[in-house]
């Protein structure tokens, strides 16, 4: 026989704040990063194979920091290539809507 599985407990109004507070941080730092990258470099990406090559670099960057070390994570530096990585995809989708598609 199947046991009853209990619901999970809703989260509480602190618990909630305090997640949308992280998300609400996280997507300040990656905006604040798209425009940091957008000042170093000013044009649009020239097609969408390069926007595609920036942000494969981007993530290629997070991985080499997510394999190194395992038993000693370097999360800051994790987080730093995560918000570049993201920033870079905000960038694209940003330019591919300016270009209209």
């Amino acid at each position: 026989m199947s046991e009853d599985k209990k619901p999970e407990p809703k989260p509480t109004m602190k618990e909630e704040s305090m997640e949308a507070d992280m998300y609400d941080e996280a997507t300040f730092e990656v905006l604040a990063e798209v425009r940091r990258a957008k000042s170093m470099f000013v044009e649009n990406f020239h097609n969408q194979h390069e926007g595609y090559a920036v942000i494969l670099e981007e993530l290629d960057e997070l991985w080499d920091e997510v394999k190194k070390n395992q038993r000693n994570y370097d999360i800051p530096a994790q987080r730093k290539e995560a918000i570049q990585c993201a920033a870079m995809c905000i960038r694209f989708v940003a330019e591919l809507t300016r270009a209209g598609y």
